[in-house]
């Protein structure tokens, strides 16, 4: 199964429209009534990717020696400076990588067009581009100090370019904290975390933390014929190093897991959320599959269940409507609203209408 986000409303007549609405509220509510979302049985299929923590130490050193590129811009609303890896870069990467032999062609064809997709299902699921509900993340986090101000542990539910997670990141380099500070970043394809999420958040620890002499230093390691830019970084095994040396230094921990969610991801999870303050779940564009929906709730409904009142908050961004696709933030609500009702959960939630084009929302849950 394939299919792309590109579509718009002017794609459809209002009956189409409404026949996915209403398609997607039936797939959601037989779901509810089934059993447990997390156990679903296309979760353990053998061609689902079952979660699996990588080594951070492992991604990094496979970075060494690579030149990538990158752009700083900045969020639409606050005016919030982030920085990301080029995606032209990410495809000459994996080209280089496909001569090479490694095994992901995948991604590499829905990147260069080959196919008419922005992802597929089970196999890549879209994370190495950034999507704009990421980007409605940071703006709402970069409103106020005080959504941030005692969390010590961030999970990231199918991060992708993790941009909200580099928000957060950014701003406890500027704390100059060593206090600690947890990152959990999830994302179904290793490819991704390898490729975009580890890489932005070097790109921004570089960008935040190093002189203009260490920037230069770190890049030619004493090689001056090497040529530095401002907009491109060598991950010399100096730098890499440097990078990682200094976060520890800092307390920063950074977990990556690949794979689905389901049950198996949920049990893996807690031992890693053993943190003195606040945990802040965060997931961005993950609710758009109607079978995939109460799977996301229920990973963070269990997270926030486990912990004491109030040590958990979630922030869940979506498109109000995925076309062709049958997600929806509608659907989500409905799903939160009977949950918690028929078990009486100590939850609430509220939502944010983002002020933009193509109509998004927020939802905090906690």
């Amino acid at each position: 199964m394939s299919f792309s986000f590109g579509f718009t409303s002017t794609d459809f007549s209002d009956d189409e429209l409404d026949g996915e609405i209403q398609q997607g509220q039936s797939q959601v509510g037989s779901t509810i009534q089934s059993s447990h979302p997390l156990d679903a049985a296309h979760l353990s299929c053998k061609d689902v990717v079952q979660p699996l923590w990588e080594n951070l130490e492992a991604m990094i050193k496979s970075l060494e020696n690579v030149r990538i590129s990158f752009e700083e811009f900045r969020t639409p609303q606050n005016n919030t400076v982030l920085y990301r890896r080029e995606l032209f870069d990410v495809k000459h990467q994996l080209m280089s990588e496909a001569d090479e032999g490694n095994d992901e062609k995948v991604e590499l064809d829905i990147l260069i067009g080959e196919t008419s997709e922005d992802l597929r299902k089970n196999v890549y699921e879209g994370g190495l581009k950034s999507w704009e509900c990421s980007i409605d993340v940071v703006d709402s986090l970069s409103v106020s100090d005080a959504q941030l101000k005692n969390v010590d542990c961030v999970l990231e539910l199918g991060c992708g370019t993790a941009l909200p997670t580099e928000y957060i990141f950014s701003r406890y380099l500027k704390e100059q904290s060593k206090s600690g500070c947890k990152f959990i970043l999830s994302d179904y394809n290793n490819s991704v975390l390898r490729l975009v999420t580890i890489p932005n958040l070097i790109i921004t620890w570089a960008k935040t933390i190093l002189s203009d002499e260490q920037w230069i230093q770190l890049q030619q390691s004493g090689n001056e014929d090497i040529p530095i830019r401002t907009d491109e970084l060598l991950l010399t095994a100096g730098f890499l190093e440097a990078f990682y040396q200094d976060i520890k230094e800092r307390n920063i921990s950074i977990d990556v897991i690949s794979g689905t969610w389901g049950r198996c991801f949920s049990n893996l999870i807690p031992a890693r959320l053993d943190t003195g303050k606040e945990i802040l779940i965060i997931s961005s564009e993950t609710i758009y599959q109607p079978e995939n929906l109460p799977v996301v709730a229920e990973t963070i409904l269990e997270v926030i269940l486990s912990k004491q009142p109030g040590n958990v908050k979630a922030i869940v961004a979506a498109k109000d409507i995925y076309f062709g696709v049958g997600g929806s933030i509608m659907e989500f609500e409905k799903y939160l609203k009977k949950r918690i009702a028929n078990a009486a959960l100590p939850i609430t939630y509220s939502t944010y209408k983002v002020d933009s084009g193509l109509k998004r929302s927020i939802i905090s849950i906690q």
